[in-house]
């Protein structure tokens, strides 16, 4: 296994430092030194730290350059997040509006069937009751409402309570069982 060159930098850097205690003794001594070993070990250390610092700033700029293409990634992600975010806006939008149109549709309708059975029996049967019909709509739609993931309560200024209905239930079902025997009295008259 070759050695990294941190580690080749400190063998080095012991070496040098043997070679030190060895012309310190030298010198002391009055004996000869070789030179030439320590001066290639300063010139192989100095090359060593030129290769560190060289592959620093290669991994640097490999990092630089990593985080720029991550950048570009997420700039493209960000783009195509907004343009699916503004398709379901206006779905979102075209739903509300139809939704809209379709419960003032819903409550027009009951008001008239209300209207219609009090001529004929003299009452309104109380599923056709207009506040009573509401109340049942707004459940149903809270219940519905609850399933948007973290807003189980509230979207912003729109608030729901907890509703005694289920997200799957069936409006018209449920609206046809409850009418359903007070209509068929009021038909057979």
């Amino acid at each position: 296994m070759t050695a990294t060159i941190s580690e080749r930098i400190s063998a080095v850097e012991a070496t040098l430092a043997a070679l030190r205690a060895k012309r310190g003794a030298a010198v002391l001594d009055d004996s000869v030194f070789d030179a030439l070993e320590y001066a290639n070990l300063e010139g192989e250390l100095e090359a060593l730290r030129d290769a560190e610092g060289e592959q620093v700033r290669r991994e640097r700029h490999a990092a630089g350059s990593a985080r720029t293409a991550h950048k570009a990634e997420q700039r493209d992600r960000l783009k195509d997040l907004e343009r699916q975010r503004t398709e379901a806006l206006k779905r979102a939008e075209e739903a509300t509006r139809a939704l809209a149109a379709s419960l003032e549709r819903t409550l027009s309708l009951n008001d008239q069937m209300a209207a219609a059975a009090h001529e004929i029996a003299g009452s309104v049967p109380s599923p056709l009751n207009g506040l009573d019909f509401a109340r049942r709509l707004s459940n149903r739609l809270a219940a519905v409402m609850a399933t948007i993931a973290g807003h189980r309560h509230r979207l912003g200024n729109l608030e729901w309570h907890n509703s005694m209905s289920k997200p799957s239930d069936d409006w018209a079902a449920g609206e046809s069982r409850l009418l359903e025997p007070h209509l068929k009295s009021i038909l057979e008259k």
